[in-house]
């Protein structure tokens, strides 16, 4: 696997790194602020638009489906997975990866800290200031400034 070239990206602000084994799916929907890092192993597929703001990084094995907004100064530790797309599963007689695929934007935003092992599903949103638990499922939205945990996620306290 070759290593990606940011000038692919629709938009790559300064000081991108992208660490060996990172795996960018359609670069040409991705667009990224200054100071974004990919670690080792993580793994985007850009078949919607993703946008990424600065200062933000992801750890080890993060995965990424767009359609997919990050706002800035984000923190994900590894193996967080965004999940905006999914199978159909209305036709019984249909197998399930036959099926349409469903995509439902993820907007996280501003100053948001994801512990390891995160995941977060399509149509949610995280508000600024926001603190996700190791190892938490967020299935609906999470209001600014929140600090959330389990699985499902909800509420622990506000910041």
């Amino acid at each position: 696997m070759s290593k990606p070239n940011s000038a692919e990206f629709a938009q790559c602000g300064d000081s991108c790194i992208i660490a060996e084994m990172v795996n960018i799916i359609n670069p040409q929907n991705l667009s990224v602020g200054d100071n974004v890092e990919f670690k080792y192993g993580v793994h985007v597929e850009a078949g919607s638009t993703i946008k990424i703001g600065s200062n933000t990084h992801f750890a080890p094995f993060c995965v990424l489906y767009g359609p997919l907004s990050i706002g800035e100064n984000c923190a994900f530790a590894a193996h967080c997975t965004f999940a905006a797309v999914g199978h159909g599963f209305a036709e019984r007689d249909t197998p399930m990866v036959q099926q349409a695929t469903t995509a439902e934007k993820i907007i996280i935003e501003d100053n948001v800290w994801f512990g390891a092992n995160c995941t977060i599903v399509g149509g949610v949103r995280v508000g600024t200031g926001s603190i996700i638990g190791a190892n938490s499922v967020v299935t609906k939205d999470v209001e600014p400034y929140s600090i959330m945990g389990g699985t499902p996620a909800k509420l622990i306290r506000k910041r």
